[in-house]
């Protein structure tokens, strides 16, 4: 059923103007809905259902049918440092979507983390763009070999849930192409998502989909030719309809029967045209026919998915802490106190569009009794289990009274936290890092009895648990890891699999630390202007300019074995500015048990002519070794990680500096550096007349504008040579055609000429 571009061309060429504009919305759930040439196809959350469900069932129907593999969300995924293990889910997930006639899932979230608030957290990779987009673009290729169009969204800065369809992100250009557009433009140089979503807010004024800078930016800058699809109900009225067809997008998200009428009007109007139908009806169909290209519709083999579910889990399970006391073994495990509600009934997803119900849920309690037998340990809920938007915290002493005894009695005690179902969710925002109140009663009355305690923390975000990290043994973040987590738990737990997760976002020590906290709206302020007064610098970036203490640092993880780096070494110690270098480093497992590693390259500019992060990752390799086993390990670095924005010029540069490639296991631990020398000639800076004379002396080409000069006159603009130059620096070059303060004066034709110069570069 595939069809050339000239079949579609060709095609779309048959459709009547009516046709054409329906293409523009949704029409009885489907995209395109074109009975006479056989096109309509429909999309969803998840693999199980039509997006609109979520308002037309009633909840109890509603959690019949979300049905499937509910695989660890993108939170925990991320934690898993492993492209590989998401492209295999994005399988997956693509083969159930095949069985329940989903054609578009919309997933993934790449969305960066602001805030350790965001209500939507979970549902996005990481705070760094090179992660997520790894992990999103693996995902999406994964799906799409299913023939199953992905859905990168939110397009763009879709940063909270608070007031999210009415906000407006202000945002300066160097951050916004650096860090939220730069997520987008990397995973669509990786991959080729066959449909974007655009959000919900507007950035800089404008709603994102009519927002022609932006929607150019997609378009013509990144050259996407997909389908753009709005959020649910994000288009808000006729002209905002027509501006965002004319700016880009295709398909409101969102039946409304009246769309046609508004377009035909804007149509006979001269307000849209004959072209721009024609493009989105393209975009629809060429979808429809990736979609729809032959493909056989797959058995399902879900207890393989389960298996993956599991194994994912496993991979992402993050080790905070550990005195030596995990892993546990069963054998010797004779007086064990499990505490907990969540060892029941685990909290596995978040909530709105993350939901879905798991096909075979994995208890905790079950597992455990599946190694200790059945009765060999004593349990306690401790706490009580409510779920809603956000969900109640119900006070229940006698649920602590209870667990107290339990822990009285007991050698040791495993206590699982974590955040009931709706606690985070789409649609609004949390206000603090703690965990419910009912949990923190109960970890305080349990430690005061009893201190033998491993902490098993279920939350999508970081969570604060400086409270009791230091007074517990040991504390495994399993994240919402879908329906396997209470097995993947359980196996980690007594070793029969070892965590393999590292934290793909900081743990801040306090909320008052975290880059956003007083620019990011908390409830009841209403904040129509949101200010990225942060800037470049969320996440480690933050903490690692302000040189800021952090609870856990990004790429953080304990092991159940240890490792050493070694022998780094470079391909090259001199490249250009359109080159690449291969950091080449050993990793040996020095444990006696198989362990898993994520090997982090950050970069470090110490040239750069503008503040820049102190680094930033720029590749990563997870490896599995056995004990005593080494490898090698190798990434490529090429002008992507050594770019950055210059909002001077509206463009992405490298300058030339010397780069420290450092080798780490976290943000905050290094193991290995080299250091690579990048020759450009590019700047990041216009030079003009009124810009101060120290930005000409920085650059090393200024001297040679002077080469006719006097002596005397070079010698004045020396900083080796002239004692009280710093004096001057803070005068514009333009001024010296006026000013003479013992060089003479410049002439207006060599300060022309210096700039001129200088503002000669090859890319342009």
């Amino acid at each position: 059923m595939a069809k050339s571009k000239e079949e579609i061309r060709e095609l779309v060429g048959q459709m009547t103007l009516e046709e054409k504009i329906r293409c523009c919305a949704l029409y009885q759930d489907r995209f395109g809905n074109l009975p006479r040439f056989g096109i309509a196809y429909r999309s969803c959350d998840n693999p199980s259902g039509g997006w609109c469900d979520y308002f037309r069932l009633p909840r109890e129907e509603m959690e019949d049918k979300f049905w499937g593999t509910c695989f660890p969300q993108a939170a925990a995924q991320g934690a898993t440092w492993d492209p590989e293990l998401a492209r295999e889910i994005g399988e997956a997930q693509g083969r159930e979507c095949k069985n329940q006639d989903v054609d578009i899932i919309l997933r993934p979230g790449v969305n960066m983390k602001r805030s350790p608030l965001g209500g939507r957290n979970f549902e996005y990779y990481s705070e760094d763009p090179w992660l997520s987009s790894e992990m999103g673009a693996a995902y999406i290729n994964g799906v799409q070999s299913q023939h199953v169009a992905a859905n990168l969204k939110h397009f763009v800065c879709n940063n909270q849930e608070y007031e999210r369809m009415t906000t407006n992100a202000v945002v300066d250009e160097r951050t916004f192409n650096e860090l939220y557009l730069r997520v987008f433009q990397l995973v669509l140089q990786k991959s080729d998502p066959w449909t974007i979503m655009s959000c919900y807010n507007k950035v800089n004024g404008k709603w994102v989909h009519q927002n022609k800078y932006i929607m150019d930016k997609l378009r013509k800058e990144f050259g996407y030719d997909g389908l753009v699809m709005s959020d649910a109900f994000a288009v808000h009225y006729q002209q905002d309809k027509v501006e965002g067809h004319k700016c880009g997008l295709d398909v409101e998200l969102a039946e409304e029967e009246n769309h046609v009428h508004w377009l035909l009007d804007a149509y006979n109007n001269g307000e849209i045209s004959d072209e721009e139908l024609d493009t989105i009806a393209t975009h629809v169909v060429d979808c429809f026919y990736k979609i729809h290209d032959g493909y056989t519709v797959p058995e399902l083999d879900l207890a393989a998915h389960h298996a993956l579910a599991k194994r994912a889990a496993i991979e992402g399970a993050v080790l905070l802490e550990n005195d030596g006391t995990l892993p546990l073994c069963a054998k010797e495990e004779k007086n064990l106190a499990v505490i907990g509600a969540f060892a029941k009934a685990p909290c596995y997803m978040g909530g709105g569009s993350g939901h879905m119900n798991g096909h075979t849920l994995d208890i905790p309690t079950e597992e455990i009794d599946r190694l200790l037998g059945e009765g060999n340990y004593t349990y306690a809920a401790g706490y009580q289990i409510n779920a809603g938007f956000p969900p109640e915290d119900t006070p229940r002493p006698d649920l602590i009274e209870e667990a107290v005894e339990t822990a009285k009695k007991a050698e040791r005690i495993i206590l699982f936290t974590g955040y009931p179902y709706g606690v985070e969710s789409e649609g609004y925002d949390r206000t603090d890092l703690f965990l419910p109140q009912s949990q923190r009663d109960l970890l305080d009355a349990v430690l005061a009895v009893n201190d033998n305690v491993i902490l098993v923390v279920n939350t999508g975000a970081p969570v604060d648990i400086s409270a009791y990290s230091k007074r517990v043994h040991a504390v495994l973040q399993g994240g919402y890891a879908g329906e396997a987590s209470g097995s993947a738990t359980v196996d980690i737990l007594f070793g029969l699999a070892e965590p393999g997760g590292r934290l793909p976002e900081t743990y801040p020590c306090r909320l008052e630390d975290t880059p956003s906290y007083l620019n990011f709206p908390c409830y009841p302020d209403t904040v129509p202007d949101v200010t990225y007064g942060e800037g470049l610098y969320i996440g480690y970036r933050w903490y690692d300019a302000r040189k800021m203490e952090v609870a856990y640092p990004f790429g953080y993880g304990l092991s159940y074995t240890t490792f050493e780096y070694s022998d780094i070494r470079l391909d090259a110690r001199e490249i250009d500015a359109h080159g690449a270098v291969t950091v080449t480093f050993k990793v040996k497992n020095t444990g006696d048990r198989a362990g898993s590693d994520v090997a982090q390259v950050y970069v470090h500019d110490r040239g750069a002519t503008i503040h820049r992060p102190v680094k930033e990752l720029r590749g990563f390799k997870k490896v599995h070794l056995a004990p005593g086993e080494e490898t090698e390990v190798s990434i490529t670095l090429d002008r992507r990680a050594f770019e950055f924005y210059t909002p001077a010029l509206h463009r992405w540069v490298v300058e030339e500096a010397d780069f420290d490639i450092l080798v780490g296991r976290s943000s905050r631990e290094i193991c290995l550096s080299a250091v690579v020398t990048v020759h450009s000639d590019e700047t990041a800076k216009r030079f003009s007349p009124q810009m101060q004379i120290g930005h000409f002396i920085k650059d090393s080409r200024f001297a040679g504008t002077l080469t006719d000069e006097p002596q005397s006159r070079r010698d004045w603009f020396d900083p080796e040579k002239n004692a009280i130059l710093p004096l001057g620096c803070a005068i514009p070059l333009g001024q010296f055609g006026d000013l003479d303060m013992g060089q003479g004066k410049l002439s207006q034709e060599l300060l022309q000429k210096i700039v001129g110069d200088l503002n000669k570069k090859k890319a342009e």
